[in-house]
């Protein structure tokens, strides 16, 4: 009785092995088409990366000197505020601090105020400059701060977050920084 039963545990076991390798068989995924997937969405995943890659190593990147210039066109009155705005990474939300920027100026007619070399290339769309700024022209207070440029829309743009740095050097507020 005791090795019938062991008998029949066995064959039971024994049947279920086979119908668990059986279903596993017959319903598992095609090893051949996951694996076509996966080099498929590699495949795909490493083009757009060298896309990405090649579009940011192909990008124009500007000197010290074009940073300065672009700084002080925004800064322009005569520029139209569309134009100044694009300029400005996020620039729209900085249309209502337009007017601060040029009370800034005004306040501070002396001002001398500009990006310096060295121009550090990020390698992720991104420069990294210094601005030096010198509220009342005299040489002896110069504060300078680290400013970003983000590549966006085919140009650089000075990054948000660094332009209301700047502003808050210059001891302005404006809500486009909170």
């Amino acid at each position: 009785m005791y090795s019938t039963r062991i008998a029949r545990m066995g064959l039971t076991a024994l049947a279920c092995v086979t119908v668990a390798a059986t279903a596993a068989c017959n319903s598992g995924p095609d090893e051949a088409s996951v694996e076509t997937a996966r080099s498929k969405a590699i495949a795909e995943l490493s083009s757009s990366a060298a896309a990405t890659s090649s579009a940011i190593a192909n990008r124009p990147l500007p000197t010290a000197a074009d940073l300065d210039a672009q700084i002080k066109r925004a800064l322009d009155p005569a520029l139209p505020d569309s134009e100044r705005t694009a300029l400005i990474e996020d620039g729209d939300a900085f249309r209502d601090a337009i007017p601060d920027m040029y009370r800034a100026l005004q306040d501070n007619p002396r001002a001398v105020y500009g990006v310096t070399d060295p121009v550090f290339d990020n390698r992720d769309g991104t420069l990294t400059a210094t601005m030096r700024l010198d509220r009342d022209g005299t040489g002896t207070a110069v504060r300078t701060t680290v400013v970003h440029f983000v590549y966006l829309d085919g140009r650089w743009k000075i990054s948000r977050t660094d332009l209301c740095g700047i502003l808050r050097s210059a001891d302005y507020r404006t809500a486009a920084c909170g």
